[in-house]
């Protein structure tokens, strides 16, 4: 009998993954609420989904005939995975496939374009056109030449994001806990030495629990004064209200977040309160890997990676 696969947000999935998948299973593409996850690990084999559920020990059935959970990203802080393994899930995630992910840049990729919108105030001055407004002078930015851009986290994404900044004739610092050589990236001893030189600071760290809220009211006080700070790696890696703090006394200029702490409950988010009233706050709906091309690559791959899995 065919391993049932449940494909719980369907919304523009790559056919070619469904071809492989159809190989191995019986795909179904059903978008489902979160009242609906427990009855899904029950009847079906393998769970895949993207970014849409959080997935905690209390939404796991007694006994769940699910048997793989599939999810198409590197971090992982939205499932439980202890939890899943005391019921015999296996979490197959993008996690450790460092080589195929140098193809992945889309994060990379808007990293750089919330840097733009926020020095060049982009999203203000598109608003004010809609409104009928034709006044440049009130939108006068920064530019990225010459700046000295931070790169917290040198793994896979922040090289990227470092040669990226290079081509924008920027200087680039780079820290990271492990060893790394980087063409045209200085090394700093510390993450205080590397926010306290530069302009503008981006992270890219991994999430792991004792890295939660690294960059807090502490770390905050060592950035150079009018710096901005740019997140697209996970938004628990920041303190939001020592963030908003810094925002608000003017010590930071700016920032443009693509995640914050508890997404799952953004609605009561004291940032994206800020947002509403501010400018020098830009958010977006975590939307680093959500590309065409991206999906597309992922979805194969993983489609690949389960096949594997299941023939095993």
């Amino acid at each position: 009998m065919k391993p049932r696969i449940l494909i719980a947000e369907t919304k523009e999935f790559s056919l070619k993954a469904i071809f492989i998948l159809r190989q191995i299973g019986e795909p179904a593409l059903i978008d489902i609420q979160k009242d609906g996850l427990k009855k899904a690990l029950s009847e079906y084999d393998v769970f895949w989904f993207r970014l849409g559920f959080r997935i905690e020990g209390g939404d796991l059935p007694e006994n769940p005939r699910c048997r793989f959970i599939v999810c198409p990203v590197t971090g992982l802080d939205h499932i439980d995975i202890d939890a899943c393994a005391a019921k015999g899930i296996q979490v197959l995630s993008m996690r450790g496939e460092s080589e195929f992910l140098k193809s992945v840049r889309a994060t990379a990729e808007l990293t750089i374009g919330l840097a733009l919108a926020l020095l060049r105030k982009i999203p203000q001055a598109a608003d004010h056109v809609r409104a009928g407004g034709w006044e440049r002078d009130l939108f006068k930015g920064r530019e990225l030449l010459g700046k000295t851009v931070g790169i917290a986290g040198m793994g896979r994404l922040g090289k990227i994001t470092a040669q990226y900044f290079r081509i924008f004739g920027c200087r680039v610092l780079g820290f990271d806990p492990l060893p790394f050589e980087e063409e045209d990236v200085i090394s700093c001893e510390s993450l205080e030495h590397l926010v306290a030189q530069s302009d503008l600071v981006s992270i890219h760290v991994n999430y792991l629990p004792e890295n939660r809220q690294l960059f807090n009211d502490a770390l905050f006080s060592k950035f150079k004064k009018g710096s901005v700070l740019i997140n697209t790696a996970r938004g628990a890696l920041v303190d939001s209200l020592a963030l908003l703090r810094n925002l608000q006394n003017g010590h930071l200029a700016g920032a443009a977040l693509d995640v914050i702490e508890n997404e799952h409950a953004h609605h009561d988010s004291p940032l994206i309160a800020y947002a509403r009233q501010h400018n020098n706050l830009i958010i977006t709906p975590h939307i680093g890997g959500n590309t065409l091309e991206s999906f597309e690559k992922t979805e194969v791959f993983m489609a690949e990676k389960l096949k594997a899995a299941l023939s095993e």
